[in-house]
């Protein structure tokens, strides 16, 4: 197996002597923070130690790749990215990929203590442990949440966590009312963050290496990459993408009760006509972007489009034919860990997702007429 190699004409970001530059989107998110939040005086803090902890995390990304460079060398196998709109499937999707022998979905505890957990080998549990009192923290916070979307410390989670260390990610945006953040983000290049966020993947898939140095593939999943995916490829050039597609007017929806959610998680003044509006023009944007060059979007990247009717109608069928695009083996005991999963999803008993455009100030025909362009493109 070869090894991977940074980009062309660039370094590996952790290698350095300490953390990237990241100071004016710290700054900027900071003073968002302070100026348009609108936090519980209760909640300041436990945000503020938050963004603390991400400066952390990359100096000990940085500490530990000058410490071991032979990290900066894993080879990632081509790792796979799905993709999309939020709430199209990416959650249920992840988790059933993460079953696989050969692939390996991160679980939220590693997302959030990687640089603990290579540094400290016998310390996994208690950083486990750690990763669910912050989950269970969020869910006294944000009751609703485990209908619209369940995590749990030992399952699968979004690798935007990799990203938020750098503090240039949207999943800022969508649980705090930061609107200056959010339109300076969307002007940047995000190439810097992605490094970073392949630094710090590299890092945590160092925990699976087998003894001949290989590692399974990765399978990382985000929906707040959609925006970004030349700025993706170029820190990623051998991935490989899963695109999930849903009506948009379901999206649209369920994006807009989910950053309600999260951001009553930390605020009693959550203004739905502002997240409506926000969460419109964000999808209805993309969704022109989309249908106007997806495949320059990622550099002609080997993609693999998938509706969501597809992956929630016949699961098993869905697993057949990635498992085919990714190049993995569609085997029995795979078959069999899906179904047992799919029996036993917890999401399931924890209530209906139950959401109207109208809350939001949006009507379904607005947002079908902006996105139809995508729609036909899609086939949504």
């Amino acid at each position: 197996m070869t090894t991977a190699a940074a980009p062309a004409g660039r370094t590996n970001p952790a290698a350095a002597a300490g953390p990237a530059p990241f100071t004016e989107a710290l700054h900027r998110f900071a003073g968002a923070l302070q100026d348009e939040a609108r936090l519980r005086p209760e909640d300041v803090q436990p945000v503020w130690r938050s963004v603390l902890r991400s400066q952390e995390v990359l100096a000990d990304t940085a500490a530990l790749h000058t410490a071991d460079p032979s990290l900066g060398r894993l080879d990632l196998n081509g790792p796979v990215f799905v993709i999309g709109f939020l709430r199209t499937g990416s959650t249920l999707l992840h988790n059933l990929l993460g079953l696989h022998e050969d692939l390996h979905s991160p679980l939220l505890w590693e997302l959030t203590s990687h640089t603990d957990a290579v540094r400290s080998p016998h310390a996994h549990d208690r950083l486990r442990s750690r990763a669910q009192e912050y989950v269970e923290d969020y869910y006294r916070k944000a009751p609703d949440l485990p209908t619209i979307h369940y995590i749990d410390a030992g399952r699968p989670d979004e690798c935007h966590r990799l990203l938020a260390n750098t503090f240039h990610s949207m999943v800022l945006e969508m649980r705090y009312r930061v609107p200056s953040y959010g339109e300076w983000l969307h002007r940047q290049s995000l190439a810097e963050p992605y490094r970073w966020h392949r630094s710090q993947l590299q890092t945590l898939m160092s925990l699976h290496r087998q003894d001949d140095g290989t590692l399974p593939v990765p399978v990382l999943k985000c929906p707040f990459h959609t925006w970004f995916l030349p700025d993706l490829v170029q820190a990623h050039p051998d991935a490989r993408f899963i695109h999930l597609h849903r009506d948009p007017v379901e999206v649209v929806g369920s994006t807009a009760s989910l950053c309600r959610t999260l951001r009553g998680a930390r605020s009693d003044e959550v203004d739905t006509k502002e997240i409506g509006d926000q969460w419109f023009g964000r999808i209805t944007g993309l969704s022109q972007q989309l249908a106007d060059d997806r495949d320059g979007l990622i550099a002609g990247r080997p993609v693999l489009d998938m509706p969501y009717e597809r992956l929630v109608g016949d699961p098993q069928a869905a697993m057949r034919q990635i498992c085919a695009f990714v190049g993995v083996p569609y085997t029995a005991g795979f078959a069999a860990a899906v179904d047992d999963h799919l029996r036993d999803r917890p999401a399931r008993a924890r209530g209906r997702h139950v959401y109207r455009l109208e809350d939001f100030g949006l009507t379904a025909d607005a947002v079908t007429g902006a996105t139809a362009d995508y729609r036909k493109r899609f086939g949504v």
